[in-house]
């Protein structure tokens, strides 16, 4: 019942919006930071470290959901949209041993996550916000301003799985480790491509999710005599290379077939250096 009248409070600002193309992009204000915790190992024993990833936005909400004097700024004064695929790309000298870990089962992750084997959950202590929109809103204007739970576990041998609460939704965003291709193979090792599901995209018909502040984090770890997350010797410049870009859709706009979510910007990678201890 609470969700209803929720719904229904947040519809009811919804406010006709001007060509989209007069606003700024998702990747205009899209930031993005890394961390390691923890020394290097050797390329043939990596040892476990902690690793933080952090993409957010530069975004203002002083002046509320109705943006009285004009003060909410930077990502709030897009045109709605929602994060649909999220790449992070990590250093050649990261490596990842799932397959040494316990797994959880994606629908008890999402509904029992406590029933999970305890080594199975990875996360370090995390913390996400994001905006709750109504499609077709205008810039500047916002319906929900909310904090994210998040749980991440691992779900297969390349895969894990991201256990995120709001108001709105409980949802799992899944991300699958690979090899980086392409150009991002001469300075990346792997990418983790992580898929937002729809609760976390529209969350109800009408409405836009809008993630701006996703700061999650895989902890130390061994299994079986290997690291989650190994490093191997740190490079001759003692830095690490990660970088990010992010999939969006605006005002969640379905693809041709309406089987899928319209790609309406891919942003530029955002390349970091971190220390290598």
């Amino acid at each position: 019942m609470k969700k209803s009248l929720l719904i229904a409070a947040v519809t009811a600002l919804a406010v006709t919006v001007p060509a989209a193309s007069a606003f700024a992009t998702p990747a205009e204000f899209q930031r993005f930071e890394a961390a390691v915790t923890g020394k290097s190992g050797t390329n043939a024993k990596p040892k476990a470290v902690q690793l933080k990833i952090h993409p957010f936005h530069d975004y203002g909400i002083g002046g509320g959901p109705t943006n009285i004097g004009g003060a909410n700024t930077g990502a709030t004064n897009e045109v709605p949209f929602s994060t649909v695929f999220a790449n992070v790309y990590t250093d050649k000298a990261i490596v990842y041993n799932l397959g040494s870990f316990p797994t959880c089962k994606l629908q008890t992750v999402l509904d029992n996550p406590d029933s999970c084997p305890k080594l199975s959950r990875v996360d370090t202590p995390s913390q996400a916000s994001g905006l709750v929109r109504v499609k077709g809103a205008l810039p500047g204007l916002y319906t929900l301003f909310t904090d994210l739970e998040i749980k991440t576990f691992v779900l297969s041998k390349d895969t894990l799985a991201l256990r995120v609460v709001t108001p709105l939704a409980t949802a799992v965003i899944e991300g699958k480790i690979g090899k980086a291709t392409g150009s991002a193979a001469k300075k990346y090792g792997s990418r983790i491509r992580f898929s937002i599901p729809d609760g976390l995209i529209a969350p109800t018909d009408g409405l836009v999710s809008q993630l701006v502040d996703f700061n999650s984090g895989i902890k130390v770890a061994t299994s079986k005599g290997k690291p989650l997350v190994g490093l191997k010797k740190c490079p001759s410049n003692k830095k690490l290379n990660f970088g990010y870009n992010g999939e969006y859709t605006i005002n969640t706009t379905k693809s041709a077939d309406q089987k899928s979510w319209k790609i309406g910007q891919i942003g530029p990678r955002i390349d970091k250096m971190v220390a290598c201890k």
